[in-house]
């Protein structure tokens, strides 16, 4: 009897014991339901998780801007109102400054490379100091930005005091130092601004055109690798902190450089797809500075990566980290 006792205990153990109840955790998309990343990114992230994670944590997916939007997506997130969400982190003013050397001009031609690297520098401690109230799960680095412009410049030897919308310091002293007028709109009210000409055009990547319909009011775009930003699925730290390690296992077997590196990819893509479909629309026109105007616009845009790295403690190592990381991405 004695010998069948311990068995007994335990089945006697397990049927008294309170079963762990599975982690529900809501994700807050701040993106429309029926946008491609919604369906393609963020979705499958989640069926994903869902489908590994059964019993142990479900990731409750809602689209549009009801829980978080563009403007409040990271307080959201920080005072814990929702668990995750996603948004373009160097929109919020002053909070991240060392993520912000993703605008810097002439550091990356593709997202996926980019993604892949900022996700290393990431990963190896260079940003936590920024990171404190957030976890990110996986991250992008978009597409560069181009000039979108309402009417065609007459050169491109400068922006001749063409009026362009902004997104961040770094943006705006971009176009300063390229002969434009910097603005400061929100990108809610771009359409809008560019329709009834208080502005001449918009500083921002293809794959913002779908969204905010950029096509309707600009026809002249011009390509150069002058800055792009970063796009981040993160997470609240104390809510992090509090799951179970398994929890935290299956999500992150879903995350990360991988999911990081997945994303860049769909960026590439969606920016070479709407690029094409602009440049087959009657009135439009894409450009880009030739040698030597390239040449010119690197002198020019050099004070701005000064400025950074005056401002940023730290800055020169990392964007030296950086520059390799990308790099080694590129060969990878």
């Amino acid at each position: 009897m004695s010998r069948h006792f311990p068995a007994f205990a335990v089945a006697f153990a397990m049927l008294c014991s309170p079963v762990a109840a599975q982690e529900h955790l809501i994700f807050a998309t701040a993106s429309p339901s029926e946008g491609p990343i919604s369906t393609v990114i963020f979705n499958d992230w989640a069926a994903r998780i869902n489908d590994d994670g059964a019993g142990i944590v479900e990731i409750d997916v809602r689209h549009g801007f009801t829980m978080a939007n563009p403007a409040n997506f990271y307080d959201r997130v920080k005072d814990g109102v929702v668990p995750i969400t996603w948004g373009i982190m160097t929109t919020i003013g002053g909070r991240f400054p060392l993520t912000g050397m993703a605008e810097l001009p002439f550091l990356s031609d593709d997202a996926e490379t980019a993604s892949v690297a900022f996700w290393r520098l990431y990963e190896e401690g260079h940003l936590d100091a920024e990171y404190h109230d957030i976890v990110p799960l996986f991250l992008t680095a978009f597409p560069q930005s181009g000039v979108h412009l309402s009417s065609p410049l007459a050169s491109l030897d400068d922006l001749a005091g063409a009026r362009v919308i902004a997104g961040s310091q770094t943006n705006s002293q971009v176009i300063q130092a390229l002969g434009g007028l910097p603005q400061s709109i929100n990108p809610a009210d771009a359409y809008e601004a560019i329709q009834r000409g208080t502005a001449d055009g918009r500083f921002v990547p293809w794959t913002a055109f779908p969204p905010f319909r950029m096509e309707e009011v600009t026809n002249y775009h011009i390509e150069a690798p002058i800055g792009t930003a970063i796009g981040m699925v993160f997470m609240n730290r104390d809510i992090w902190d509090d799951l179970p390690p398994e929890a935290r296992d299956v999500i992150m077997r879903h995350s990360g450089e991988a999911q990081s590196r997945l994303l860049g990819q769909f960026f590439d893509a969606q920016n070479d797809g709407i690029r094409a479909r602009v440049s087959n629309m009657d009135g439009h026109e894409i450009v880009a500075p030739d040698a030597q105007q390239s040449a010119q616009w690197e002198t020019w845009l050099a004070p701005v990566t000064e400025s950074w790295l005056e401002r940023t403690e730290g800055g020169a190592a990392l964007l030296e980290r950086f520059t390799l990381l990308l790099e080694e991405a590129a060969a990878d």
